[in-house]
């Protein structure tokens, strides 16, 4: 064997040799990632921003496949998991869907009533009542010959759960006439759920009045009620 063929040899060992060695090294690299991330599964993320206490709906939720050693143990895998269920707070889009974020509808357990009416929006709403708002229902009843108008908290510190997309009403007695209404569901007793039945049936105007955050407080019955006779309040005189 001369010297060419020698040298040809000694190559063609060296080059088997760095082709097993890199071989090695893209095996050692596969087995490693396979090490650290493992068989995939499938869970549900969110496909857009949601708010709190707002139903999360099957289309609001996509596929996605991630490392199983990385899920959470509460992490929701079923689309149906989520029926009935509403976000605990505000999520964003392609936040993970665990069960820990998902509470059931807030008011709609045993002795409480879903009661949806429709509010005119200017005097009712205006935009700043939502879902999870306590509110007071207040509303004037018409006078008659012998008695005033009255004006009372018909229904005290009512549970907000949906407030829908704007309606057009039309006044029965001018049918020329409409105005915006919005339809608010309610949580409530059966006892404030006929009530509320009843005002909405005969009141002349309806109002809701939003509470402040943490305010629970049932309102005085001497509180509840204006007839326009009713002394005002007087300002205490200073020193």
């Amino acid at each position: 064997m001369n010297p060419r063929q020698r040298r040809g040899v000694f190559l063609l060992v060296i080059t088997s040799v760095l082709a097993v060695a890199v071989f090695a090294g893209v095996l050692y690299y596969v087995r490693t990632v396979s090490t650290q991330v493992g068989p995939l599964t499938t869970v549900l993320q969110l496909n857009r921003s949601v708010e709190a206490l707002e139903p999360i709906e099957p289309d609001m939720l996509e596929e996605v496949e991630v490392p199983e050693r990385w899920v959470s143990t509460t992490a929701v895998k079923d689309a149906r998991a989520v029926d009935g269920m509403v976000a605990a707070t505000d999520y964003e889009a392609g936040s993970v869907v665990q069960a820990g974020m998902l509470i059931a509808r807030p008011g709609v357990q045993p002795g409480f009533r879903e009661v949806a009416i429709l509010v005119d929006s200017e005097t009712g709403v205006a935009g700043k009542v939502e879902p999870g708002d306590h509110v007071d229902i207040i509303a004037t009843m018409a006078g008659s010959e012998t008695t005033k108008p009255v004006s009372r908290v018909w229904v005290s510190n009512a549970l907000v759960l949906e407030v829908g997309l704007p309606r057009t009403l039309e006044n029965p007695d001018d049918l020329s006439e409409t105005t915006q209404g919005l339809p608010v569901t309610f949580a409530l007793t059966t006892d404030d759920a006929l009530t509320l039945a009843y005002v909405e049936s005969f009141s002349v105007k309806m109002r809701l009045a939003l509470r402040g955050a943490g305010d629970a407080e049932e309102l005085p019955t001497e509180e509840r009620v204006y007839d326009g006779t009713t002394p005002k309040p007087q300002a205490k005189a200073k020193g």
